[in-house]
């Protein structure tokens, strides 16, 4: 590497590299299971570099797991996995280029850091996160995990520099100072550069955001021209489809997708004061963690074994919750606005999501939502209901981070990541995602997977990525 490295000791004694004991890890939904040779959970930078120098003598490979939401093999390994969750430090300081930053070591979760950045004097927040506060730093940057806000883009934007344990034990930094391409390299880096120990971001001072959830007739608003006005008058977008929420059995045509409505959410940064103290707000997210659990039960108690009564269910729980509740208009702060649902860690569902190029006129997110919505109702008539859960799209900018769904050396680039969910074990799931391939990954598309979900089993996968990968993969390898 041409990156600095920040500290070499080459008579390091290996005195903390020692295994937790345990003898297999499970990712989140049980989806991944791992038997490694040993499995170990440093807290400090030295056990860390003592691992690596560890593996590097037994000539084991390793690679790494944080909160454990990733559902693809990025954490599979039959050598040495290193968990990262209690390695937690976390620091702000000022700095005479970016302002105030804040560093936090792999293992911090967001809702960390959100605290000690929300408790600072002054109070500060980073720009985006992701919708789980239980996420860990080196996970998202490390898949290139992101939020809902355009301008922000994938979390690894908002980065300053990110220090790397690299196989050789030192530990190296990476920054634009001190070599772009390869910071560039590193922001999205999928564990092969090394263990990530700590990430230094950007943050700004604490400000809030207005959080406005309207609901529309689905046939009526999908127009190209709605989601353009609408992106360009906010700070952020999310559409979401819940399936089948226009379902009524009093009606002879029971499922019609005429009747759907699509959930639309928008975020506009405000001087406005925050609608809910903290204390009505922490209350409001314990309600909806328990709703959130009791959809999750219904769902998996009825329709894992009887996928059919889907359209009855999903119908349900929408009618009691967002469909009931209609449009609604808050101002809270930046991270309460990011983090909008409460991280429910019970929650298993399979995930599908893939990051495409926003035509100039938006018109091909249009044909993308209509075309999951459509081929839900083709299914159903088949009698197969792939999604029981959500489909949702977000916008946001393109990156140089190399190895990004969202990568284009053109900075004004705008990306749909189209995200699938379905509850864990829907026997129609995966015969669904995989015939999805071929629409998404080619030359039209050029679409791209998010590491950290469900793409390993899509046939042809991993020629097609060498191929559409290929003028970053040359570039990460110099």
């Amino acid at each position: 590497f041409k990156s600095v490295a920040v500290s070499i000791n080459k008579n390091l004694v290996i005195r903390s590299a020692t295994p937790t004991g345990a003898t297999t890890w499970d990712n989140w939904n049980g989806q991944i299971h791992v038997t490694p040779s040993a499995i170990f959970q440093p807290s400090t930078l030295n056990d860390l570099v003592d691992i690596v120098k560890l593996a590097k003598q037994n000539g084991k490979t390793i690679r790494c797991a944080a909160q454990g939401h990733s559902v693809s093999n990025l954490s599979f390994t039959e050598n040495y996995l290193v968990i990262v969750t209690d390695l937690t430090q976390v620091t702000v300081q000022e700095d005479q280029k970016y302002g105030w930053t804040v560093t936090a070591e792999a293992g911090t979760q967001l809702l960390k850091l959100d605290d000690v950045l929300r408790n600072h004097n002054p109070p500060l927040t980073l720009d985006s996160e992701t919708v789980y506060d239980t996420f860990r730093v080196s996970g998202v940057v490390a898949v290139g995990a992101h939020g809902a806000k355009t301008s922000s883009g994938i979390m690894s934007d908002q980065l300053c520099s990110m220090k790397i344990v690299t196989a050789s034990g030192d530990i190296v930094e990476f920054s634009e100072e001190i070599n772009k391409s390869e910071f560039n390299a590193a922001k999205v880096n999928l564990g092969l550069l090394g263990i990530i120990y700590s990430l230094t971001f950007r943050v700004q001072p604490m400000y809030n955001l207005r959080m406005t959830d309207t609901l529309y007739l689905s046939n009526e608003w999908l127009k190209p021209q709605n989601i353009k006005n609408l992106l360009e008058s906010s700070d952020g977008i999310e559409i979401f489809y819940w399936p089948f929420n226009g379902f009524n059995p009093k009606v002879s045509n029971s499922l019609d997708p005429n009747r759907d409505l699509i959930w639309v959410k928008n975020w506009v940064r405000t001087n406005d004061s925050v609608t809910l103290p903290p204390q009505v707000l922490e209350q409001l997210r314990q309600t909806e963690t328990g709703e959130i659990n009791q959809q999750y039960l219904t769902i998996t108690n009825y329709l894992i074994s009887n996928p059919s009564l889907t359209p009855s269910i999903t119908a349900t729980i929408w009618n009691a919750g967002t469909g009931g509740v209609g449009n609604t208009s808050m101002v809270v702060q930046a991270p309460d606005a990011f983090h909008y649902v409460p991280a429910v860690e019970a929650l298993k569902v399979n995930l599908w999501e893939i990051g495409f190029k926003v035509d100039p006129d938006f018109s091909n997110v249009v044909t993308e939502i209509s075309f999951i919505i459509q081929k839900l109702y083709e299914l159903a008539e088949k009698g197969k209901f792939p999604i029981n859960y959500i489909a949702d799209f977000r916008i946001i900018k393109s990156t140089e981070a190399l190895f990004s769904t969202t990568f284009n050396n053109d900075k004004n680039a705008l990306y749909c990541q189209m995200d699938l969910e379905t509850a864990y074990g829907n026997p129609d799931w995966e015969e669904f995602i995989q015939s999805l391939g071929p629409r998404y990954f080619n030359k039209k598309y050029n679409a791209k997977p998010h590491w950290g979900k469900e793409w390993e089993t899509t046939p042809g996968i991993t020629s097609y990525l060498s191929d559409v990968l290929s003028a970053q993969i040359k570039q990460f390898e110099k």
